[in-house]
């Protein structure tokens, strides 16, 4: 029998043993997120007789010598396996695995998270390892160390070493010159002085950036074959470091907001054609300012390439750059890299676990709990680049419409959207609110557009039609003016015409959200009801941060008569705009039919007296507490009076008189019978006798009547009035 030796602590293992008992190393090499060390040789894929070489991450054939997979970009060194396709398998043993630092080659302590020789973070399950430089020169060499009270440059007096990784050193240091505290990012080295000094003069352009968001760059310092960045010293903590310290993932809200503080940097490099590289939690610190308030702050620039296609040298962190980043990084794979930290700060997922893109929402409870931010990661990280954000504002915009939907908006104040035309702008039209989609402001027919809009608004179809047309005589080929058109179309229930401008701007644009969103009203309009809701779905999906594909498949959800999903559909619209009166209406509705009535009540006095819609809601509180909840109460009675007392003096619409007769009606009901306390009081009316309650009702049924002439129920409410009237007693 052969024996075996656990590869950590060297003790002897038994065969078909998945963990050492001596030191509890996992014999079965688990993935793990990794860096290429600058000295590492690559492994080539192996083959062997009768197989293949597999990538161990898309089981895709790769060639004996690829450094990377060329179908999912998977960096090979950093691989746990490679698979082979007769079936049999062996596996490049992972870095934390290593008994030796993978940088400096020391032996290495297990359990520990640091080599006590350089420094270097070892790579565990659920943290990264240090930054990756896939260079296509192998000349690069690690750093010299600096030592503590050594003056670099004459003027940089070096306090301590603070970490080490895969791009080198990184010191503490007095500026005794400007007497400031600095940081010095050492470089990787080179042989040859000269390209020391190249590489450094290529680096110069970090002294322009220059934002309050990004650490400033003071100096450039070469020194034989060595280079150095001195960088602005950040008081605060990495949210790396916050997480470690607090021992458990960001909340959602909190993370978002990091987020959201950062993006405004990578839109700041990306207009002067930068690449950050390698975005990760160890990259963004927490300034604390001298007032007492915190900025979301992007150091280490040591990674910042400029943008130009296949560079020399590309840097990123296994299990956070793109499948694409490692031959070709741009600014939107900086995008890539800002979701996958996103998901990473909330959930502390396996970064290998998949190594690109997401997980399945069942893996972890905040991807559950917060369905529209899983949406937005599931779409940052799509393996399709054509399919994810391509700018940090429209990423931007997109999120903070999901920390509305994850974290909840703010009463009173309206919700703006670049897409979206806003509800306190808008109208309501046949289906509901319109959400018509915003105008491209180029058009060159926007002051046609616009009025046509106002036309619109205002149910005046003929003139909206006479604009719109005079927009499409100007450009057959935009968007907008036959989408426009389809919209009155079917306000004017004239489907054929809708369907051939939804058609015509389909062919002008067949991958344009507008399109898919008036597809889905077109389909709705038709009664074709699953193919409505599938591409509002589709929708949801793509903008995961707006609410009118959101709204409209919960209007959908109610007409097929699934009302526990419109439910939550509208209870999701309401918790980012809790103002939206359409929803609230909309989501009483579905509880009607769901008999929730006292969910009903909370959800109608929720609604502003400000609103248009405040006497609505108030009416449907009568329609509840009266009409609907069984058996009716006391209590019920008053909170009606009080429903429609709140009216008063608001609004002549006819349903106000209907209702307050109905109420009194009811009181005087129970007072004839004796169920009336003296004591209770029926606001609106100045005594609970039976003549003082019936002749308030048949005031308010006869000025109903009055108002309207012809009502369907006006021999029932006749017959009500003549019921309470006071004469009808003696």
């Amino acid at each position: 029998m052969v024996s075996s030796t656990c590869p950590n602590c060297k003790q002897p293992v038994s065969p078909g043993d998945d963990i050492c008992e001596n030191c509890g190393a996992v014999l079965t090499p688990v993935p793990t997120p990794a860096r290429v060390p600058t000295n590492a040789v690559i492994p080539q894929a192996s083959t062997s007789t009768g197989g293949t070489a597999l990538c161990p991450n898309c089981n895709q054939p790769v060639s004996p010598g690829d450094d990377i997979c060329e179908s999912c970009g998977v960096v090979l060194a950093t691989a746990s396996a490679v698979k082979q396709t007769t079936g049999s398998s062996f596996a490049v043993t992972p870095q934390f695995a290593s008994p030796i630092c993978p940088q400096c080659r020391a032996p290495r302590i297990p359990g520990i998270k640091f080599c006590n020789h350089c420094g270097y973070r070892f790579a565990t399950m659920t943290s990264p390892a240090a930054s990756s430089v896939f260079s296509h020169s192998n000349t690069f060499r690690q750093t010299t160390q600096l030592i503590r009270g050594s003056i670099l440059d004459g003027k940089y007096k070096i306090v301590i070493e603070i970490g080490r990784g895969g791009m080198g050193a990184v010191y503490l240091a007095d500026d005794i010159v400007l007497k400031r505290r600095v940081v010095i990012k050492a470089l990787l080295t080179e042989d040859d002085p000269a390209l020391v000094a190249q590489s450094v003069k290529e680096r110069e352009f970090l002294a322009d950036i220059k934002l309050a968001n990004i650490v400033s760059i003071y100096d450039f310092v070469t020194i034989d074959t060595q280079g150095y960045i001195v960088m602005e010293y950040v008081h605060g903590k990495t949210l790396d470091q916050i997480m470690e310290e607090q021992g458990h993932p960001f909340d959602v809200a909190d993370a978002i907001k990091y987020i959201l503080g950062i993006l405004p940097a990578f839109n700041y490099l990306a207009k002067r054609d930068y690449v950050y590289c390698d975005f990760k939690p160890q990259n963004v610190m927490l300034e604390n300012l001298k007032d007492g308030t915190q900025i979301v702050k992007l150091i280490d620039l040591g990674t910042v390439i400029k943008y130009v296609p296949n560079p020399d040298d590309v840097y990123g962190t296994h299990g956070f750059y793109a499948p694409e980043a490692v031959k070709t990084p741009s600014p939107e794979t900086d995008l890539y890299s800002i979701c996958r930290t996103l998901a990473y700060m909330i959930t502390q997922m396996d970064l290998t676990n998949p190594i690109f893109g997401m997980p399945p929402i069942e893996s972890y409870r905040m991807f559950r709990d917060y369905p529209a931010l899983y949406r937005l990661l599931v779409k940052g990280t799509h393996k399709n680049p054509a399919q994810r954000f391509h700018s940090a504002e429209e990423l931007a915009e997109q999120l903070t419409g999901v920390q509305r939907l994850s974290v909840g908006g703010r009463p009173g104040v309206p919700i703006h959207s670049r897409l979206f035309v806003s509800n306190s702008t808008t109208t309501i039209g046949k289906l509901g609110p319109r959400g018509e989609a915003a105008l491209d402001e180029n058009n060159k027919s926007i002051d046609l557009l616009t009025e046509g809009d106002l036309a619109l608004r205002s149910a005046n179809y003929t003139n909206a039609l006479s604009l719109y047309r005079q927009a499409v005589s100007n450009d057959l080929s935009n968007v907008d003016t036959h989408l426009r058109l389809a919209e009155v179309f079917m306000e004017q229930g004239e489907l054929t015409q809708a369907r051939a401008e939804v058609s015509t701007a389909q062919r002008i644009a067949p991958n344009s959200w507008k399109v898919t969103w008036y597809t889905g009203k077109l389909f709705e309009a038709q009664g074709d009801l699953i193919a409505a809701a599938n591409r509002y779905n589709e929708l949801i999906s793509d903008l995961p941060g707006e609410l009118p594909p959101l709204q409209a498949l919960a209007r959908i959800c109610a007409k097929q008569d699934d009302n526990a999903l419109a439910v939550s559909l509208y209870q999701d619209v309401l918790k980012a705009d809790p103002g939206n009166t359409e929803a609230i209406l909309g989501l009483t509705d579905s509880m009607y039919k769901l008999q929730h009535w006292n969910d009903a009540v909370r959800v109608l006095q929720s609604v502003s007296e400000s609103s248009a819609k405040y006497v609505d809601a108030q009416l449907r509180l009568y329609d509840v507490y009266i009409k609907r909840m069984k058996p009716l109460t006391l209590q019920n009675i008053e909170h009606a009076s009080q429903a429609i007392y709140a009216l008063r003096g608001r609004t002549e619409d006819s349903r106000y008189y209907l209702a307050q007769g109905d109420v009194y009606r009811a009181a005087w009901q129970l007072a004839r019978s004796g169920q009336l306390p003296a004591t209770m009081t029926i606001a609106g009316v100045s005594g609970t006798t039976p003549n003082a309650l019936g002749a308030a009702a048949a005031e308010s049924y006869r000025q109903y009547l009055r108002r309207e002439q012809h009502p369907e129920e006006r021999e029932t409410i006749v017959r009500n009035k003549q019921e309470v009237s006071p004469w009808r007693l003696f």
